[in-house]
C-alpha cells in the first residue's frame, strides 16, 4: 500500500514539474533583465552590445533566445556594428542551475553578420576582441566538473557572413555560408573552425570553392603575440570562378583550384606554407585529351608590425627543373619587394604543352626539345616602379610537329631585360622614399646594378638566325612585356615552309598552298589579354612562286607579287601570274590572314587578263574536269572540292578578249560579287559583234544544274557578224535590245535547250537575204525592224513586231526554231500577207489571200 502511494505521488510530482516547463515560461518575464544582460556581455567584450528581446524556453533543453544581438564597433573603424545576429540562443548548464549560478553551456548564432575592419594603422576590429576573451578568466569548455570560474561556453555559428573593409571603404569581398566554432580547449589554448565560402558582391558568382580553417591560438597578452596553429584548406574551386572572385570577372582561364596553407608562430612572426595546385589547366575555349597540372610549393615569414613578407621562397616544379621566386614583400598589395626569379633547365617540352592550353590553333602533337635556363631580379621602391633585370637563353631548342614535316631547328636563343633610358635613370634617381625602411638590405644594391636594370618588364630576344627553308637562313628577334608581345622575322624563306612553321606557332595563314622564294619583312604582334588572335604586319616580296588555289583544277605561276600584312588581311598590291595553260592574269587582291575555311575569307580583287575563254574557265572551276587533278602544296586534310561553292569574294575584272565559244567579246568588264556558291556579275560590259552590250547577270551554284539569269542592252550589235557565226550570210544591218534570259545546265545543250527569255528589239538598215517578197527576185530590205521576241523551248516567238520596206509596213509574227526553220506571217498593210517557212537558207515564200473581213475593214 505504501509502494502504491509512493509512485502515485512520484507521478503527480513528475506531472507538475512538466506542467510548469510547459506552463511557468510565458509567466516568466526574463525580458526585465534586456539591459543587464547585454550590460554584462558588452564589459565581457569590451564593445556596447545591445538586445531587443530575451525569452525563456524550458523545451527540449533550458535555454535564452535573444533576438536582434547587436555588438557594436568601436568609432575608429566605423559606424557599422562588428557583429550582427537575428537571434542568439544560450544554451544553460543544467548543473549550473543547482548551485544557484547561471552557465551558458553553448552559445549558437543563426545567420550572423560580421564585420572585420582594417584601419590605415594596420590594426584589425578583431584584435581587442580576441585579447579581451584570452584574457577573461574562464575555465575549458569541455572540463566536466564546474569551478568557480565559469566554463567558456561552445561558441558556433551557421549560415553567417563575413564582410571586410579597409577603412570606410567595404570591399566587394565577403565569405558567405560561414559555419564558425569557437571553444577553449585547455587552461591556454583555444580551438576554432570556420567553412565558408569565398564571393564577392558585384558580380554573379555560381561557386568558388570551399575555404576551411582548423586551429588552435594561445592565450597571450596581445594579439600579436599570441601563438598560433592554422591550416586553411580550399578545395572544389573552378579556376574560372576564382579569377572572377579576384579581377571582377572571368578571365578565360579553366581548371580546378586546391590549396592549403599552414600557419604558425604569431602574427609578429608568422611562418607560411602554402602549397597549390591546378588540375587540368586550360583555356575555356581549348579541349585537349593531355590534363595539365601546375604546382607551388611557397614558404615565408609574415611580420604584423612591418606588415612585411620575409624569406618568402615558392617552388614550381616543370618536369625535371624548376621554377623558384625568392625575396620579401611589404604590404598587402605587394607595394614593395624585392624578388629573385630563376628558371633552371625548364625543358622546353614542357613550355610548349603549357602554350597548347593556353593558345589557340597550335598542332596538338606540337612538342619541342630542349632546356631554358634564366636568372631575373626585380625591386620595387614604396611609391615607385618596379626595376628589371637579368636574362637567359635556351639551349638546343628546336619544334616539333607533323606540320612542319622536319623539324624546326632554332638551337641557342638569349634573352635580357635592356638597360633604361637615360630620362628613366634620371627620374629614378630624383624619387624619395627608400626601400631600406621596408626591406632593409635591398637598397644597398649598387648603381652598376641600377644601370643594368629596366623600369618596368621589357624582355628583348636577341637576333637569332632561323633556317626556313631558303639559301640563308632569316634573322628572328623578339620584344615581350605584361602588356604586348612583337616577333619580328626578316630575310629569306621558303614560302611552303614558312606558312607550316606560321601554322605550327598558331598564326593565321591563308588558305593556299604556296611554293617558292621569299623575300621578307614581317612583325607579328599581339596582346596577352582577351586572347586576342597574333596580328602580322609588314611585307613579303614573291618571286617565281607557285600557288594551288581552293577548287581550281590548275596551279598558278606567279611570276612577281608584292604582298603588304595589315589590320589580319593580306593586300597583294601587285601580282602578275598565269595558270599553267593559261591564262595570264595580272591586278591586285585582299584576303584575311587566317583564311583556312572558305566561309571565312572575303577575297577582295581587281583583276585583268589580255585573252581568256568561257570554255577554259569552265575547265578550271568545274569539278567534272578534275578527273585527275594536281596536288602537290595543300595537304590532304586542306583540299576542299567545293571550295567555290563556299568562298565569297568581290572586286573587278577587266578582259581585253573573251572567247565566248564562236564569238569573241572584247574590252570585258565588270564587278563581280560571289556569296557561297552565287554570283553576281553587275556592270556587264563588252565590245560584242561590233556592237556593244551592258548588263546584269547572275549565277546560282549551288542548285543542279546551275542556272544562270541576265538582262541589260545590246547596241548596234552587227547582224552580219551574228550571221557569220552561223555560217550563212543571211541578214545584214545592226540592232539594238533590251534583253532578259535564264538558262541553266553547264554544257552548250543544255544551255540552248533551257534558254527562256524576251527582248525588245529595234534592227535598222537591214536585209533578210534569203527572202524575196516581190517578183524582181530581191533580198528583202528594210529600214526598221522594230517588236518583240520571246524564247521558249528552243524556239522564237514574234509578237507586235513591225517592219518598214521601202515604203511599205508589214506586221511580222511567227516563229523562228533553233534548227533553222520558219514559220512567219508577213502581213503587208492594205496589201498582201506572205507566209514565209521552211529552212532559214531556203525559205519558202507564198502569198496568202487575204479574208474578206480584212479586205473590207482595209477599205
Amino acid at each position: 500500500m505504501a509502494g502504491r502511494t509512493s509512485r502515485r505521488v512520484m507521478w503527480a510530482t513528475l506531472l507538475i514539474v512538466v506542467l510548469g516547463l510547459l506552463l511557468l515560461p510565458p509567466f516568466i518575464n526574463v525580458n526585465r533583465y534586456r539591459k543587464r544582460v547585454a550590460d554584462s556581455i558588452g564589459r565581457a567584450l569590451g564593445r556596447e552590445v545591445s538586445v531587443s528581446n530575451i525569452e525563456l524556453k524550458l523545451l527540449p533543453r533550458p535555454r535564452l533566445a535573444l533576438s536582434n544581438f547587436v555588438i557594436a564597433d568601436d568609432p575608429s573603424y566605423g559606424a557599422e556594428p562588428m557583429l550582427h545576429a537575428v537571434t542568439v540562443t544560450a544554451y544553460i548548464r543544467l548543473t549550473s542551475l543547482w548551485r544557484g549560478r547561471l552557465e551558458i553551456g553553448t552559445l549558437d548564432l543563426d545567420s550572423p553578420s560580421l564585420n572585420l575592419v582594417r584601419r590605415s594603422d594596420g590594426h584589425w576590429n578583431l584584435e581587442e576582441l580576441v585579447e579581451r576573451t584570452t584574457q577573461v578568466p574562464s575555465a575549458p569548455t569541455t572540463k566536466p566538473r564546474p569551478e568557480a570560474r565559469p566554463r567558456f561556453p561552445y561558441v558556433e555559428a551557421s549560415s553567417g557572413r563575413i564582410n571586410f573593409k579597409l577603412g570606410q571603404v567595404k570591399k566587394a569581398f565577403a565569405f558567405s555560408d560561414a559555419d564558425f566554432v569557437l571553444w577553449l580547449e585547455s587552461e591556454s589554448q583555444w580551438g576554432v573552425r570556420l567553412e565558408a565560402r569565398p564571393m564577392r558582391t558585384d558580380v554573379g558568382i555560381s561557386d568558388t570553392g570551399t575555404l576551411k580553417l582548423d586551429g588552435r591560438f594561445q592565450r597571450g597578452t596581445s594579439l600579436r603575440t599570441t601563438p598560433v596553429n592554422l591550416k586553411l584548406t580550399w578545395t572544389g574551386g573552378p579556376l574560372g570562378q576564382i579569377t572572377t572572385l579576384i579581377y571582377g570577372h572571368d578571365l578565360g582561364w579553366r581548371g580546378a583550384v586546391s590549396s592549403n596553407a599552414t600557419l604558425t608562430g604569431t602574427p609578429a612572426a608568422l611562418g607560411i606554407t602554402l602549397d597549390a595546385q591546378v588540375d587540368d589547366f586550360r583555356r575555356y575555349d581549348i579541349a585537349l585529351g593531355e590534363a595539365l597540372r601546375m604546382r607551388v610549393r611557397c614558404t615565408g615569414t609574415y611580420s604584423s608590425p612591418d606588415d612585411a613578407l620575409n624569406d618568402m621562397q615558392c617552388e614550381s616544379p616543370v618536369g625535371p627543373g624548376i621554377l623558384r621566386v625568392r625575396g620579401k614583400a611589404q604590404g598587402w598589395l605587394g607595394q614593395a619587394y624585392d624578388l629573385g626569379i630563376s628558371a633552371e633547365q625548364l625543358p622546353a617540352e614542357r613550355l610548349v604543352a603549357l602554350a597548347r592550353h593556353a593558345k589557340k590553333d597550335l598542332p596538338t602533337d606540337l612538342t619541342a626539345t630542349g632546356d631554358v635556363e634564366a636568372v631575373f631580379s626585380v625591386r620595387k621602391l614604396l611609391g615607385g616602379m618596379p626595376v628589371w633585370s637579368g636574362g637567359g637563353r635556351s639551349e638546343q631548342l628546336a619544334l616539333r610537329a607533323d606540320i612542319l614535316k622536319q623539324d624546326l631547328e632554332i638551337g641557342e636563343v638569349q634573352f635580357v631585360v635592356p638597360s633604361a633610358s637615360s630620362a628613366a635613370k634620371s627620374k629614378r634617381s630624383a624619387r624619395t622614399g627608400t626601400l631600406s625602411s621596408s626591406l632593409g638590405s635591398g637598397e644597398r644594391m649598387g648603381s652598376k646594378a641600377q644601370s643594368a636594370a629596366s623600369v618596368g618588364l621589357r624582355l628583348i630576344v636577341k637576333p637569332f638566325p632561323l633556317s626556313l627553308g631558303a639559301a640563308s637562313p632569316a634573322t628572328a628577334s623578339a620584344v615581350f612585356n605584361p602588356e604586348h608581345y612583337s616577333i619580328n622575322l626578316s630575310g629569306e624563306a621558303e614560302l611552303a615552309r614558312l606558312l607550316n612553321v606560321g601554322k605550327a606557332l598558331g598564326v593565321g595563314t591563308p588558305g593556299l598552298g604556296l611554293a617558292g622564294s621569299a623575300e621578307m619583312n614581317l612583325e607579328i604582334a599581339g596582346t596577352w589579354v582577351g586572347f586576342a588572335p597574333p596580328v602580322p604586319s609588314g611585307k613579303i616580296q614573291l618571286r617565281n612562286v607557285t600557288a594551288e588555289l581552293q577548287g581550281v583544277s590548275e596551279p598558278l605561276r606567279i611570276a612577281s607579287a608584292t604582298a603588304a600584312l595589315a589590320s589580319q588581311a593580306v593586300n597583294v598590291t601587285s601580282f602578275t601570274a598565269a595558270l599553267a595553260q593559261g591564262p595570264e592574269i595580272s591586278g591586285s587582291a585582299s584576303f584575311p590572314v587566317h583564311c583556312t575555311v572558305p566561309e571565312t575569307c572575303i577575297v577582295h580583287f581587281d583583276a585583268h587578263t589580255d585573252d581568256v575563254s568561257l570554255s577554259r574557265l569552265n575547265r578550271l572551276a568545274n569539278p567534272s574536269f578534275r578527273a585527275q587533278p594536281w596536288y602537290r602544296l595543300l595537304a590532304p586534310w586542306q583540299r576542299r572540292e567545293d571550295a567555290l561553292l563556299r568562298l565569297r569574294a568581290s572586286g573587278h575584272f577587266t578582259a581585253a578578249r573573251l572567247e565566248l565559244g564562236s564569238a569573241v567579246a572584247n574590252n570585258v568588264s565588270g564587278n563581280a560579287d560571289l556569296d557561297a556558291g552565287k554570283l553576281r556579275v553587275s556592270d556587264l560590259r563588252a565590245d560584242f559583234l561590233e556592237g556593244h552590250h551592258t548588263g546584269t547577270w547572275t549565277a546560282d551554284f549551288r542548285v543542279s544544274p546551275p542556272r544562270f539569269a541576265g538582262s541589260g542592252n545590246l547596241t548596234r550589235v552587227s547582224m552580219a557578224q551574228l550571221a557569220a557565226l552561223m555560217h550563212d550570210n543571211w541578214a545584214s544591218g545592226t540592232i539594238d535590245a533590251k534583253y532578259s534570259l535564264a538558262i541553266a545546265g553547264l554544257t552548250p545543250a543544255a544551255l540552248r535547250d533551257s534558254a527562256n527569255g524576251s527582248a525588245d528589239f529595234a534592227w535598222s538598215g537591214g536585209s533578210l537575204r534569203h527572202v524575196t517578197l516581190d517578183s524582181r527576185g530581191a533580198p528583202m530590205s528594210f529600214s526598221d525592224f522594230t517588236g518583240i521576241v520571246s524564247l521558249q523551248n528552243g524556239t522564237l516567238h514574234l509578237a507586235d513586231c513591225k517592219l518598214q520596206s521601202a515604203g511599205s509596213s508589214y506586221a511580222v509574227k511567227g516563229t523562228a526554231s533553233f534548227d533553222r526553220n520558219l514559220d512567219l506571217r508577213f502581213e503587208h498593210l492594205g496589201g498582201r500577207t506572205y507566209a514565209v517557212s521552211g529552212p532559214l537558207d531556203k525559205p519558202r515564200v507564198e502569198t496568202v489571200p487575204s479574208p474578206p473581213s480584212a479586205e473590207a475593214a482595209l477599205r
